[in-house]
Parts: C-alpha cells; structure tokens; sequence
C-alpha cells in the first residue's frame, strides 16, 4: 500500500490564498485604467540660448505625416499666442504675470522685440488646436539682427522623437 499524503488547507491559508488573488486582480485592474505615461522627459535647468527672441511657430498632429519632420516643420501655426515669463525654480511659473506677450501673425511669424537679458520660460498656445509646448530659454548679450528661430510644438512621441523643437538659426 502506498502512502496517500493529504493537504490540508487551515483557515488561515484559504484567507491568505484568497486575499493574493483580490490583490491581483485590483492591480490589473487598476494597471488599465493609467493613462500612457511618456517615457521622456525634459531636462531641468537647460537653456536654449539666443540673443533675439523671433522666428517661426511651427508643427502639426496630423497622423502619419506627423512622423516627418520635413512636414511637421512646413505647418506654420497662425494665431498663436507665446507668453515670456521670468524664470524661476521650483516655483509654478504659470501662477506668475508674463513679462511680455505675443500673438504670430498669418504665416506662424512672432517678435518679442528687445528682451533684457536673462532667463525665460517661453510658452506656447496654439489657440486653434490642442498643441502647446514649454522651453527654457537664455536671451543673452546684444541682439543679433540676422538670428531667428524656428520654433516646432508638435507633440512629442513615447520614444522621444518627434516635436518639441528649438531650432536657432543665423539667418
């Protein structure tokens, strides 16, 4: 004859048991209600620098074609409103009165004019649609004539690429 082993479960085990698979359902549960969480993200303290704050808004959501800088990059953003505020951390810039604000013109074209040097936030609404972006900048010494920038709010894909732009040129 050969000896039957026999598991018993006491009362506690069976409470056990059961309080694992409540908490593992829970965290799936919970796991698909998360909104998808991008994987990058923007380095605190870096500064695009410049010497004049004008150029072009730029940049589209379009799908498919979105992925193409060549095109993201040929959508001028008419009607936009950029907002310079002083720099500030940890603060809630947002909370803070704008230094300067304006509006681009019919072909994504803005100016803030003559800015006194120093740190910014610089952002960006577009009025007409959901793309908005958020840079740091340094407007430093002199202004500089032939200097512009090209200024692209497209949304920013999870791997990083994509939008969000600040491309200074020396015309």
């Amino acid at each position: 004859m050969q000896p039957v082993s026999v598991v018993r479960y006491t009362r506690a085990d069976e409470l056990n048991r059961r309080m694992m698979s409540a908490t593992a359902v829970m965290v799936f549960a919970l796991t698909l209600g998360v909104p998808r969480i991008l994987a990058c993200s923007w380095a605190i303290g870096y500064f695009y620098q410049v010497t004049d704050l004008r150029g072009t808004v730029v940049g589209s959501d379009f799908p498919v074609l979105h992925s193409f800088r060549w095109y993201r990059q040929s959508v001028m953003r008419p009607n936009t409103k950029l907002m310079l505020y002083e720099y500030c951390w940890p603060c809630d810039v947002l909370s803070h009165t704008p230094v300067k604000t304006v509006i681009t013109d019919a072909l994504g074209k803005f100016d803030f004019g003559s800015v006194k040097p120093s740190h910014y936030y610089l952002k960006i609404d577009d009025e007409t649609g959901p793309l908005s972006a958020l840079f740091q900048v340094e407007v430093r010494g002199t202004q500089n004539p032939i200097q512009s920038e090209i200024i692209d709010i497209s949304p920013v894909y999870p791997d990083c690429t994509g939008g969000h732009e600040f491309i200074v040129r020396a015309n």
